[in-house]
């Protein structure tokens, strides 16, 4: 990747990519971005959606904090009742199975359980392999993993080159172009 679309996704994305200068004993990030610019904006909207997901649930989790001090505030601990009754306000009168099933969601002890913070995802090497992308990372959920692997696929139908659609080509050597750019890979294999 140039230099200039390197510099851009370290300043939009220095958390990811703290270690983008790091010490190569302990990242690959050292040797920068192993792919071609065609590859950019999969990245770029790769790492968006990796620190929306992550500032998400920070605001989630404290959303739920406040949501429970002020449940805290406004009922008696011990007094459960009230605290079904006004869940359920909005309801007439609920019928027995919707305050059953309230109040054994609300005194249930997982249930105003806090969710674990994510930890901070942290790019270790972002590459090309096998014709595709590949990022390496530390850090992250099951939601960030889904998000990796999905940018890690759309990279097999975009021009590693120029970002157009394209296709995974290649027998032994694999890489991704569209019709333009395949003469390219095909000089590089010396075909």
């Amino acid at each position: 990747m140039n230099k200039e679309l390197d510099e851009q996704l370290c300043k939009d994305y220095p958390l990811i990519f703290a270690n983008r200068h790091g010490d190569m004993k302990t990242t690959a990030m050292c040797w920068g971005f192993d792919c071609g610019d065609g590859w950019y904006n999969i990245i770029d909207k790769l790492c968006a959606n990796i620190q929306n997901h992550i500032k998400w649930r920070e605001t989630n989790i404290s959303d739920i904090k406040k949501y429970n001090d002020a449940l805290d505030l406004y009922f008696n601990k011990s007094d459960n009742t009230a605290l079904v009754e006004w869940y359920c306000y909005g309801y007439k009168e609920p019928d027995e199975q919707t305050y059953s099933r309230v109040a054994n969601a609300i005194l249930n002890p997982n249930y105003r359980e806090l969710p674990k913070p994510i930890q901070q995802v942290l790019a270790v090497q972002v590459k090309e392999k096998f014709g595709t992308l590949s990022f390496y990372y530390n850090g992250g959920d099951k939601v960030i993993s889904g998000m990796v692997n999905m940018a890690e696929s759309m990279s097999s139908v975009i021009c590693e080159t120029c970002g157009n659609a394209g296709k995974l080509r290649g027998s032994g050597w694999l890489y991704t172009a569209c019709d333009e750019h395949v003469s390219d890979f095909d000089k590089e294999r010396g075909e």
